[in-house]
């Protein structure tokens, strides 16, 4: 990751703040996507033009964003980071919340939601609200918990062949988030652990829903520990 300089501003903050401004255009976007066409031929040859530049906008806004989080706060190498080493004492809240971004991205996508927010901020302060420093899995389900109290998830749209429903996708993408890092990964592709890790949280959901709902942290604990190995 890079190095912070002395004047800038919050990172996670500035990141949410920055990815906000893309997803607000691109939200734009898709909503007057059909516009111009049910328009009178005057003003729908001005309507296509004002949506080709906003398209123009929203793509030069989306490649700035990735040059100013990629070149000033430095990249994340997903398949280095374990939640076992991020839960020591001091805690790594920045650490966490950058790589929870990470990979919620590539989770969420699997999930099919495919117009997504996520926000680092709320990951960051979700860890550092934990106060539990015991094994590894009951770390997990305490943080778990948190993250889907801080709302750090904002879905706009789920495929309709998504496996999971609107109203459980989060928790589901929060276990398979938190399952991937409790994983050992010497060795293994990152990408395909996190599919992998998805497609048991998905298989699980049920129960998982249910541990969430509940507020049940031994359950949500003991998943963590039965399925973990097998990512």
């Amino acid at each position: 990751m890079g190095v912070r300089p002395q004047f800038a501003p919050d990172a996670a903050q500035l990141k949410d703040a920055l990815r906000g401004l893309r997803y607000a255009l691109k939200r734009g976007c898709d909503a007057v996507q059909g516009t111009p066409t049910k328009l009178p031929p005057p003003a729908s040859k001005i309507a296509l033009t004002a949506l080709r530049e906003m398209g123009l906008l929203a793509r030069s806004v989306d490649q700035m964003v990735s040059s100013v989080v990629h070149t000033v706060f430095g990249e994340v190498t997903l398949g280095s980071h374990k939640l076992q080493d991020m839960m020591a004492p001091g805690g790594q809240s920045e650490e966490f919340s950058a790589v929870f971004y990470e990979t919620m991205k590539i989770v969420l996508s699997e999930l099919g939601a495919s117009r997504a927010l996520v926000s680092q901020s709320a990951g960051r302060k979700a860890f550092g609200q934990v106060t539990s420093r015991a094994a590894p899995e009951h770390f997990a389900a305490q943080l778990a918990l948190q993250l889907l109290r801080e709302e750090p998830i904002r879905i706009d749209y789920l495929d309709a062949h998504s496996p999971v429903s609107k109203e459980t996708v989060a928790q589901v993408a929060i276990f398979s988030v938190l399952l991937y890092l409790l994983s050992d990964r010497e060795n293994g592709d990152y990408a395909k652990m996190i599919q992998a890790a998805t497609n048991l949280a998905t298989a699980l959901q049920d129960e998982i829903s249910q541990a969430f709902r509940t507020q049940d942290r031994a359950k949500l604990s003991s998943l963590f520990a039965r399925y973990a190995a097998h990512v």
